[in-house]
């Protein structure tokens, strides 16, 4: 996953709350994701994967 930068919102600007939804749905069709806590696990579990493999290749 990606992480999708935070849209902010100007009160001029602002859109419907449907709006925001499809929005958000189609960021994460595309791969992205706004979940901070998702990220984080996310990133845990590649750091465990690359010092897997690369141990695995190294025999270290």
């Amino acid at each position: 996953m990606k992480i999708a930068k935070k849209r902010t919102t100007y009160p001029a600007a602002s859109l419907s709350q449907e709006a925001e939804k499809i929005i958000d749905a189609d960021l994460e069709q595309q791969g992205y994701s706004n979940s901070s806590i998702g990220m984080r696990e996310y990133g845990a579990y590649l750091h465990r994967a690359i010092t897997f493999e690369r141990k695995r290749r190294t025999g270290r």
